[in-house]
């Protein structure tokens, strides 16, 4: 069973316009609304995937009553805190192929409910072997939420952190290790303090002996997965003292949003089941690159995994 912890979920709203005035009024005719946040958007892929899963974590307000509404309609188990903060939007505007965001921040949360909430992961918590974290922190948190999160699931759950950068750095600096984290490029940047300006295109195809210099570092010691995702050019895995670099097919993109939060899914799905670790971190790329391809995550067609994995191309470094 897998528990997803979303700490800042939202109301993901996109406008796709045809022209825009950023000067003037802009009128949409379609607009899309669906829950949203991190450890939601692994929630929704583990439903395709039929996977044994609850989502938790904190909701507010009348927004709050939307996604608890729209999850419902679909089925999706939840057991959220409500709070007594609104919760936040996320716009997104779609241009052409071009796009901008705007993501609200939320009010500050009463420290209460963090304690409240931690009283339910006691709970409920010994009752999941996989616990994903992931996404942003709701204003009011305290800086070790994370940690005592970890601290609670920890003899019970592998736990698959995906955090931003600054977050993920400061709770390996703390010594605390989960079993796999998932960064991007950039997240990954941050959390090892490369300060070198390159590209993920570039990074991802320097020689072994660079690679393996990056990922020699202390702050990723104990932890079994540590897969850095760099979109359509593929990820970098370390997995215990192996570095591999996996490069993905190429195939139209529709939408880059979610497909991180795609891959956390498939790592939990696989990791519940008892897959290899290197099938499980393979399948779950695929998963990455199907979400690539459809414009909204339920479109997404988890009968072609197969088909993506065979295209997949792995090196040992």
């Amino acid at each position: 069973m897998i528990l997803c912890i979303t700490a800042n979920p939202a109301i993901d709203v996109i406008y796709e316009m045809d022209e825009l005035d950023i000067n003037g009024i802009n009128t949409v005719d379609d607009v899309y609304k669906t829950p949203g946040g991190k450890g939601i958007n692994v929630a929704k892929v583990l439903d395709l995937l039929r996977a044994d899963f609850m989502v938790t974590g904190f909701i507010g307000g009348s927004n709050g009553d939307y996604v608890i509404d729209k999850l419902d309609d679909v089925d999706i188990k939840h057991d959220f805190i409500f709070t007594n903060v609104d919760t936040r939007n996320c716009i997104r505007v779609i241009h052409g192929d071009k796009q901008f965001e705007i993501f609200e921040k939320t009010n500050r949360m009463d420290s209460r409910f963090e304690r409240t909430f931690m009283s339910l992961l006691t709970e409920i918590g010994k009752n999941y072997n996989i616990a994903v974290i992931s996404g942003s922190l709701m204003n009011g948190l305290s800086d070790n939420f994370v940690e005592e999160t970890m601290d609670i699931l920890k003899d019970k759950s592998k736990i698959i952190l995906d955090t931003n950068g600054q977050v993920t750095k400061k709770v390996l600096e703390n010594n605390y290790k989960p079993f796999a984290i998932k960064p991007n490029f950039y997240e990954f940047k941050e959390i090892i303090g490369l300060t070198e300006d390159i590209s993920s295109e570039e990074f991802i195809d320097k020689d072994s002996d660079y690679l393996k210099k990056v990922f020699d570092s202390e702050l990723l010691d104990g932890i079994e997965i540590v897969l850095v995702t760099h979109g359509k050019y593929g990820a970098i895995l370390k997995y215990k003292d192996s570095l591999y670099r996996i490069k993905v097919p190429q195939y139209k993109i529709q939408r880059t949003v979610g497909s991180g939060d795609a891959t956390v899914a498939g790592l939990a799905k696989f990791l519940d089941e008892g897959e290899d670790i290197m099938e499980t971190v393979l399948k779950s790329l695929t998963l990455g690159v199907l979400n690539a391809r459809v414009s909204e995550v339920e479109k997404l067609d988890v009968d072609k995994i197969n088909e993506v994995y065979e295209q997949i191309d792995v090196e040992l470094l």
